[in-house]
């Protein structure tokens, strides 16, 4: 089975509550073919039907060669600067139509839980919820809330619920530094957050996440925005900086490797750089696809087939088969419920 890591899926229910939701700043426009116009707060976006349909989502799966997807919300529709008590309401809302559609076809969707990151206690407890009672196989974060990075003490109880749930997390890029001065040429997109999550990644590292949480399972999107590109200039920095150097319990790489990485980068050469970079596990490297954004991968398998034709079988076949299995695999609560 080839599990589709990373695609986003909005259900319709959960639009029209936050349309309905002043906060949200939400406006839908009418359909104009296979697009739909949403404006939320002063950002605009033009997404395909496949975002918020079920058939479309299972066709383009079938195109692609995919047998499993787990879903994730939509970034557009990503908001931590409402009230806690709408978040709440949205991310159950969110988890309990991701559930369903998990129930009804089980070998074909599994779901990240979204979480209420605006306040932490409840955002573990939802957490809890959907593995537990909806059977959810772990949690979406943010590469940032309203700035502050996942290393911050304020998010302890969500990484404490994943540890005792024993289930991984997500981390997708989410609201980038300096958006304001990337409004032209998409490069917020583009770029804006790829950068953002190599940020939060050095944040978890340097800021103790990781030690505090030696067992956590996390998942970065997009190779790990230039994280592992970055680790001979960040060791660099170690080497000359022993304050900075004092932070770290094991060397750099060990850090960077027990991240799970996503292999969206559309460049055989890239993807197999970062697996040379000394940044990178070829035992955790999954299939992502980004489906369904214009800007994700259109042929996520022949990729990974395509980037390691004459080397690295096994590693190829690892992505498509086994490293996802691993990720999601319970280690010590057993079976998921």
């Amino acid at each position: 089975m080839i599990t589709d890591i990373h695609v986003h899926h909005v259900p319709e229910s959960f639009v029209r509550f936050i349309e309905k939701a002043a906060p949200y700043r939400m406006r839908r426009e009418p359909a104009s073919g296979e697009t739909i116009a949403i404006n939320v707060g002063e950002l605009e976006y033009a997404l395909n039907r496949t975002f918020f349909d079920p058939e479309r989502l299972i066709k383009r799966m079938e195109e692609m060669g995919v047998d499993h997807a787990v879903l994730s919300l939509a970034t557009p529709f990503v908001k931590f600067d409402v009230p806690a008590t709408l978040g709440i309401e949205a991310a159950q809302l969110y988890n309990d139509e991701i559930a369903t559609m998990h129930k009804a076809a089980p070998d074909t969707f599994d779901g990240w839980a979204f979480l209420p990151m605006q306040h932490p206690e409840a955002a573990a407890g939802e957490l809890l919820r959907a593995v537990r009672n909806l059977g959810l196989i772990g949690g979406y974060l943010p590469s940032n809330v309203k700035g502050q990075y996942l290393d911050s003490e304020e998010f302890a109880p969500i990484f404490k619920a994943a540890a005792e749930l024993d289930v991984p997390l997500m981390v997708h890029p989410s609201n980038p530094p300096a958006r304001e001065r990337m409004g032209d040429y998409e490069l917020a997109v583009v770029s804006g957050y790829l950068f953002d999550t190599t940020l939060n990644i050095f944040h978890m590292i340097f800021g103790g996440l990781l030690d505090r949480h030696p067992g956590l399972r996390l998942y970065c999107t997009h190779l790990g925005g230039f994280a592992p590109f970055l680790r001979a200039r960040m060791q660099r920095e170690l080497d000359t900086n022993p304050a900075l150097a004092a932070r770290l319990k094991r060397p750099l790489s060990a850090y960077l490797q027990s991240i799970y990485y996503d292999t969206i980068c559309f460049d055989p050469a890239y993807l197999r750089a970062a697996l040379e970079s000394n940044g990178v596990d070829p035992a955790h490297l999954v299939l992502g696809s980004d489906t369904p954004f214009p800007l994700g991968e259109p042929d996520p398998v022949g990729f990974i087939q395509r980037s390691f034709r004459n080397q690295l079988s096994e590693t190829a076949d690892a992505i498509l088969h086994r490293n996802a299995t691993n990720l999601f695999a319970r280690r010590s609560s057993g079976a998921r419920q």
